[in-house]
C-alpha cells in the first residue's frame, strides 16, 4: 500500500515545476512588458506646422523626417502625412484662386447671388431692360464689365402684403431710393465718368409674390474697366471727412448757380439761405478735422478763403433787390477759389476732373 501510494503522489519538487509547454507554441503565463516606443521626430512636427501655415518647404521637411524615422525608429509618420495633406490643400486653393484671377470671372449666377460692389456682365440688351436677367456673370471690377451692383431693397412701400403697384409706380420708387443709395455708394460724384448712369431692375408681376426686390446698379453705354465705388470701404478717413463736409455745400452751390437766373425772389432767397447754411457748416466741420501734415497747408488756405466769404453770404441773405442779390451771389460764389479746392483734392488724392480715378 505504501509503495503504490508513493508512486501515484507527486513529490514536492515535481509540484514546483511549471507544466510543459506545448510543442511549437511560444506561450508565457505572465503578461508581457510593452515594447518601448521611440521618441517623437522633431522634423515631423516641423512638417505639420509648415503644412498648417501653407509653407512650400513642408515636402522637403517631410523627406528628411521620414528618412530619420526609418533609420532611428522614431515616431511621427502620422504628423508627416497630415502636414503633406495640409500643404496640398493650400496648393489646391492657390490654383483655384489663380484660375479665378486669370479668367476674371466666376460661374454664372442669378442676380440675387451678387453683393454690393460686385461687377458683372449681363446678356446683350439686359442693361437697357427694367427686368432682371435670369443669369449674370460676376467678374473682377478691373476687367471689362457691363454694370456695378450698388444696392437692393424691397420694392413694396410699407409691407410685404401690398398689391402689385404697377411698373410706373415702381419706377418712381426705384429712382428716388436708388439715388439715395448712389449718394452713399459714390460719395464723390466727381469720380464718376460722364457716361455712367444709374439704373435699376424692377420686379415683375410674377416676381411680386416671391421676390419683390428693386436692384440699383451703375452702367454705361460702353464697357466699364474700373471700379466706381467710393465709400467707407475705399476712402481713407481724411478723404471721407472732406467729402462729407463739402458735399452739401457743393450741391447747394450748384443748385443756386443753375436756378438763380430763372428763380422767383422767394425761391432765390431760399436757395441763398441753403447755400449760406451749408457754407458755414462746411467751415466748422473742416475746422475740427485732424488733417494729415501733407494736407494741412492747402486746407488752411481753403478755410481762410471761406471765412473771408462769409460776410458776402450774409449780405446776400439780407439783400431785398433781386438784381443786387444776384450780383452778391455771383461774388460770393467765387470764394473759396476753385484752385484752392483743387489743391486740397490733390493733397488728399481725390479726383480733380470729372471721371478721374483716385490716385
Amino acid at each position: 500500500m505504501n509503495s503504490e501510494h508513493s508512486e501515484t503522489q507527486p513529490t514536492d519538487e515535481a509540484r514546483r515545476e511549471p507544466p510543459p509547454t506545448p510543442t511549437g507554441v511560444d506561450w508565457e503565463p505572465w503578461p508581457q512588458r510593452p515594447a518601448v516606443r521611440g521618441r517623437l521626430n522633431r522634423l515631423a512636427v516641423v512638417t505639420l506646422v509648415l503644412g498648417l501655415l501653407g509653407g512650400l518647404l513642408a515636402p522637403v521637411a517631410a523627406v528628411f523626417a521620414r528618412r530619420r524615422i526609418r533609420r532611428d525608429g522614431e515616431r511621427g509618420k502620422g504628423l508627416v502625412t497630415a502636414g503633406l495633406v495640409l500643404c496640398g490643400g493650400w496648393v489646391l486653393a492657390g490654383l483655384v484662386a489663380l484660375g479665378v484671377v486669370l479668367t476674371g470671372s466666376d460661374s454664372d449666377t442669378g442676380l440675387r447671388g451678387l453683393r454690393v460692389g460686385d461687377c458683372f456682365r449681363v446678356p446683350t440688351g439686359a442693361t437697357a431692360s427694367r427686368t432682371a436677367p435670369e443669369q449674370v456673370t460676376r467678374v473682377a471690377c478691373d476687367t471689362p464689365h457691363d454694370a456695378e451692383y450698388v444696392d437692393d431693397f424691397p420694392a413694396y412701400e410699407r409691407s410685404a402684403d401690398e398689391r402689385y403697384p404697377g411698373a410706373a409706380a415702381l419706377s418712381q420708387r426705384a429712382e428716388a431710393l436708388c439715388r439715395q443709395r448712389q449718394r452713399s455708394y459714390v460719395v464723390d460724384p466727381l469720380g464718376l465718368p460722364t457716361e455712367v448712369r444709374l439704373s435699376w431692375y424692377l420686379p415683375t408681376r410674377v416676381d411680386w409674390s416671391t421676390d419683390p426686390t428693386i436692384t440699383c446698379y451703375l452702367t454705361a453705354p460702353t464697357a466699364l474697366a474700373r471700379p466706381l465705388r467710393m465709400d467707407t470701404t475705399v476712402l481713407n478717413p481724411a478723404q471721407l471727412g472732406y467729402l462729407l463736409a463739402s458735399r452739401d455745400w457743393t450741391e447747394a452751390r450748384a443748385a443756386l448757380v443753375a436756378t438763380a437766373p430763372t428763380s422767383t425772389p422767394a425761391e432765390l432767397r431760399d436757395a441763398v439761405r441753403r447755400a449760406e447754411a451749408t457754407h458755414t457748416d462746411m467751415w466748422f466741420r473742416l475746422r475740427r478735422e485732424p488733417w494729415p501734415e501733407a494736407v494741412r497747408p492747402a486746407m488752411e488756405r481753403l478755410l481762410t478763403e471761406m471765412e473771408q466769404a462769409e460776410p458776402a453770404w450774409r449780405d446776400a441773405d439780407g439783400e431785398p433787390d433781386q438784381g443786387k442779390l444776384l450780383q452778391v451771389v455771383a461774388q460770393a460764389g467765387q470764394h473759396p477759389n476753385p484752385g484752392t479746392e483743387l489743391a486740397v483734392r490733390q493733397a488728399l488724392g481725390l479726383p480733380t476732373t470729372q471721371g478721374e480715378p483716385m490716385r
